[in-house]
């Protein structure tokens, strides 16, 4: 990761703490920190395959964690409150006059979403909590327990970060994953809904490539674990419901903003199935 993206989470992270600080001084205190890699493979405007890394951070303790990116948690502290919309308006205005000079679409980083998804852990009651987009404009959130995520731990090894990691695989919710995981930091988490391991997993894959979290960072600490923002945007819906809900908008989405707005962008592209979701079986 370069440099620079370092300084812009760290300062991301900051302001996120500041603006939560004031809203919930009561949060409880994460023990560890790991940020990772996710790299994506993914479909841009249903013909186009390009990817990207997006940072994301994990924060856990003894009874929880939280996997998330601080980029999307900052764009949403500023969306929960007036002074904060209009913050994020000066910003996307300036990202706006950047890009018409230079064309550049690294401009827009700064106001655009990579990801919107959040993921709650709660080891009390072994279930996982996930938050993310369902559709154009739909937000939706579900739980699920831990037992749905069985791993065969195998003998290979390699080094994560320093670190020796055994190899396990896991067939979870249409796709089989590869996870290594680190027996000297004997935390049960990881990435995304990644956990269950004696260890934690710093680097878990799928076999085509698409989606990959890779760690490269581990700190001890007691930064807060903060709730989500506005929990009233989510509505409750079943998991498979929310991944048809964007398939179909990704599949249709000319056809849909020809009926909500009238503004004409052509045919929908013939319905692929190369690219999709970290989870497959909602098909």
């Amino acid at each position: 990761m370069k440099p620079i993206n370092h300084i812009i989470i760290i300062a991301t992270a900051m302001i996120c703490s500041v603006a939560m600080n004031a809203k919930s001084p009561a949060a409880p205190r994460a023990e560890l920190q790991v940020s990772y890699k996710y790299h994506e493979k993914f479909l841009r405007g249903n013909t186009q395959f390009t990817e990207r890394d997006i940072p994301m951070l994990l924060l856990v303790n003894s009874t929880q964690s939280k996997f998330f990116s601080p980029a999307t948690e900052y764009k949403d502290s500023l969306q929960s409150t007036p002074s904060g919309r209009a913050k994020e308006k000066e910003i996307f205005d300036i990202a706006i006059r950047k890009y018409a000079e230079s064309k550049d679409e690294s401009a827009m980083d700064a106001v655009t979403y990579k990801i919107f998804m959040y993921i709650f852990k709660d080891y009390g009651k072994e279930s996982v909590t996930v938050y993310d987009k369902a559709g154009m404009s739909d937000r939706g959130v579900y739980s699920e327990p831990f037992s749905e995520l069985a791993w065969a731990i195998g003998d290979s090894t390699k080094i994560v970060l320093g670190y020796e990691c055994f190899m396990a695989t896991a067939d979870y919710h249409g796709r089989r994953w590869t996870a290594w995981f680190a027996p000297e930091i004997p935390v049960q988490d990881g990435p995304w809904k990644l956990r269950g391991l004696p260890g934690l997993i710093l680097e878990a894959y799928e076999p085509k490539g698409h989606h990959h979290f890779t760690a490269d960072g581990i700190e001890q600490t007691d930064r807060p674990i903060y709730p989500i923002y506005d929990k009233y945007k989510y509505d409750r819906m079943k998991r498979t419901d929310m991944l048809k809900s964007l398939r179909n908008d990704r599949d249709n989405s000319n056809s849909m903003i020809k009926a909500s707005i009238g503004l004409d962008l052509g045919d929908d592209a013939p319905a692929q199935t190369e690219y999709d979701y970290l989870e497959t079986d909602y098909r």
